[in-house]
């Protein structure tokens, strides 16, 4: 073969006319212009037209789908165990399930160990009665009912945690004071699962991470609120006007798409005069003033759109305002006072 020139690559001597790369470099361009980058493992390789990915990728495992390394196999490394561990069990002869056989017994693990001795019955130290010992020296019934449990179950927290807070004990004598024993026991033991995570949380924070989404904030953080806050270490949650905050946006959800905008905005006029009533210090509306306001035009804008075809407010005339109280001619009283007030504010915008 004759020298042409050398190769840009590598330097060695290209043969062929019209070709700048020798033999070698020749080969390995071509490999590498049929490579891609593979969507599975992300590495430049050769795809397979079927799947899309490389060899490697393109090999799964019949039950969990998960890519196979070795050609040979037809499983993943965790489906291979857990169908080798499935296949060396075996039904137990005496609770007929299926387990690991001991050699020594023929059963399974949980039917060749030996049971635990039960510790014998004591005479109660509060009603005399032998029974089982449940702790210091009382039966279990007496003990569930031992006014010292929430204390002892405050001590051995305080225990466990590094850095208890210092109001932990007088929390369970709060608690004691309100609830029963059982009942106190519970609390704290909520108490713990959260100070477990951080014994060092601040109290507004352990309020706040106790509360339960939904209508109730929970047991827990009512003790919690009514421990805290009078104590000047939390500030209020203010359930109950996060609750009113939802019942007065279900009303208005309820209202049809055309008229919902003007109920919104009436809203939050009568938010805003119930603000000034506070701070001019005049009697405020009360959310269930509000929410039966909002109620009742709710059902008005319904009634506009289902019978008498109408979806703007400027169109509402009296005929229909009329005829919608007299669906209910009991409460013509109270509604007509709402609706007033609703049309005295859309009145300048409608």
């Amino acid at each position: 073969m004759k020298k042409q020139r050398d190769c840009r690559r590598c330097g060695r001597a290209v043969g062929r006319l019209g070709r700048e790369l020798c033999c070698y470099c020749w080969r390995q361009a071509l490999a590498a212009a049929a490579m891609s980058d593979c969507p599975g493992c992300g590495q430049r390789r050769e795809l397979s037209g079927d799947t899309g990915r490389c060899r490697t990728c393109s090999r799964g495992c019949a039950d969990c789908g998960a890519i196979v390394r070795r050609r040979r196999d037809s499983y993943c490394l965790t489906c291979r165990r857990r169908r080798a561990a499935a296949a060396a069990k075996r039904t137990c002869p005496r609770c007929a399930r299926p387990g690991y056989l001991r050699e020594t017994t023929g059963w399974c693990g949980p039917c060749s160990r030996p049971p635990t001795p039960r510790k014998p019955p004591r005479v109660c130290a509060q009603c005399g009665q032998l029974r089982g010992h449940a702790g210091l020296g009382l039966c279990e019934r007496c003990w569930q009912r031992h006014p010292d449990r929430p204390f002892v179950q405050a001590t051995n927290l305080a225990a466990e945690l590094d850095n208890p807070p210092a109001w932990l004990r007088e929390f369970a004598a709060f608690t004691a004071g309100r609830h029963c024993v059982g009942r106190a026991c519970v609390l704290i033991s909520g108490l713990g699962r959260l100070l477990r995570d951080d014994p060092a949380v601040h109290p507004q924070t352990l309020l706040e991470r106790a509360r339960r989404p939904g209508r109730s904030m929970g047991s827990l953080a009512r003790a919690l609120e009514d421990f805290l806050v009078p104590r000047g270490l939390a500030l209020p949650t203010d359930q109950a006007g996060k609750l009113a905050a939802g019942r007065r946006q279900r009303r208005i959800d309820q209202v049809p798409d055309p008229l919902r905008p003007a109920v919104a905005a009436f809203t939050e006029s009568l938010l805003h005069a119930r603000q000034r009533a506070r701070r001019a210090g005049t009697r405020p509306r009360g959310d269930s003033t509000i929410e039966h306001h909002l109620a009742t035009i709710r059902d008005l804008a319904i009634f506009l759109v289902q019978h008498r075809d109408i979806s703007d407010w400027a169109s509402v005339d009296v005929t229909a305002v009329e005829a919608f109280l007299a669906t209910k001619p009991a409460y013509r009283k109270s509604r007509l006072t709402g609706l007033g007030q609703f049309f005295r504010f859309a009145a300048p915008t409608g």
